[in-house]
C-alpha cells in the first residue's frame, strides 16, 4: 500500500529574530511523510521553547499540522499529465483532493481546517523559467480556509495557497538540499492576510562524513513571515518576521 515513507526529527537548538513571540527560540520538530496507492500525507509537530519568556508557564508551546491528499490519478487508474500552454513553467503530473488541519496548544489562538485542490508539478525544461534542473518535488495546493479559533468560527470564508518544493545540488564533493514551503492566506475573510516563507538550506552530513546519504543534514532554517499569525503589522506592533535558526535533521 505504501510506496515510500519518511520520518525525521529536527533540532533547531537556537534561533533569533522572531516576532510576536520571544525573539530567541529552540524547537524540536517531528515530521512524517508518505506516498501510497491512493495519495500522500505530510504531518508535523513543533515543540518550541521560548528563551527569556517573562512567565515560566508561557515558556513553551506546541503546534502541528496534518495534511492528507487523495490522488484522482491513482484512484481512477488513469495517469494525469498536462501543461497549460507550450511555454508554461510547470507540467501537471497529478491532481489531488487536498486537506489540512492545523492546531496549536491553545485552540482559541491557533486552529483551522482547510480543503481544496492540489497539484503535483514538474518544472518543464522548455518553460519560460528555463532549465532550472530537476526538483525532487513541487506541490501546489489551493485551499478554502476555515478559522476555528474563538470568535472566528465562520466557515470557509478565506483562501490559502501553499507551495512545497525541494531541490538537491552539489558544491564540490558535498551534497546540499534546499527545501521548504510558503503559505499565503489571502485575507478575504474575517482575518488579515498573511504570507509565510520557510526554506531550509542543509548539507548532507551523513554522506560527507561516513558515506550514508540522506540520513543526517545540518544547516539553517530561514523563517520569513509577513503579518505573522494574521496580525496586521504596524508601527506599534511589528509582526513582520525575519528569523534564522541552526538546524540538524535526522531521517530514520
Amino acid at each position: 500500500f505504501f510506496l515510500w515513507t519518511d520520518t525525521s526529527v529536527s533540532l533547531l537548538p537556537y534561533g533569533y529574530g522572531f516576532e510576536v513571540d520571544p525573539r530567541e527560540q529552540s524547537t524540536l520538530t517531528i515530521e512524517h511523510a508518505h506516498a501510497s496507492k491512493i495519495g500522500d500525507f505530510f504531518g508535523f509537530v513543533d515543540l518550541t521553547q521560548f528563551h527569556g519568556a517573562p512567565d515560566a508557564k508561557d515558556s513553551d508551546t506546541w503546534y502541528g499540522e496534518i495534511g492528507p491528499r487523495l490522488s484522482f490519478g491513482k484512484l481512477s487508474g488513469k495517469a494525469i499529465s498536462f501543461h497549460l500552454f507550450s511555454k508554461s513553467a510547470f507540467e501537471v503530473k497529478d491532481v489531488l483532493l487536498a486537506m489540512q488541519y492545523e492546531r496549536g496548544s491553545d485552540p482559541d489562538v491557533a486552529e483551522a481546517g482547510l480543503i481544496g485542490i492540489g497539484f503535483d508539478l514538474d518544472l518543464r525544461e522548455n518553460g519560460f523559467l528555463g532549465a532550472l534542473g530537476k526538483f525532487n518535488y513541487v506541490q501546489l495546493n489551493f485551499y478554502g480556509r476555515a478559522e476555528m479559533t474563538e470568535g472566528t468560527r465562520d466557515g470557509f470564508r478565506d483562501m490559502q495557497i501553499t507551495m512545497v518544493a525541494s531541490r538537491s545540488f552539489k558544491v564540490g564533493n558535498s551534497d546540499w538540499l534546499v527545501d521548504g514551503y510558503f503559505d499565503w492566506v489571502l485575507g478575504i475573510g474575517s482575518e488579515e492576510w498573511s504570507y509565510h516563507l520557510n526554506p531550509q538550506v542543509t548539507m548532507d552530513l551523513g554522506s560527507l562524513l561516513w558515506g550514508e546519504p540522506r540520513k543526517l543534514y545540518g544547516g539553517v532554517e530561514i523563517d520569513l513571515w509577513w503579518n505573522k499569525y494574521q496580525i496586521p503589522n504596524s508601527a506599534g506592533f511589528d509582526t513582520d518576521q525575519a528569523a534564522v535558526s541552526l538546524l540538524l535533521k535526522y531521517h530514520f
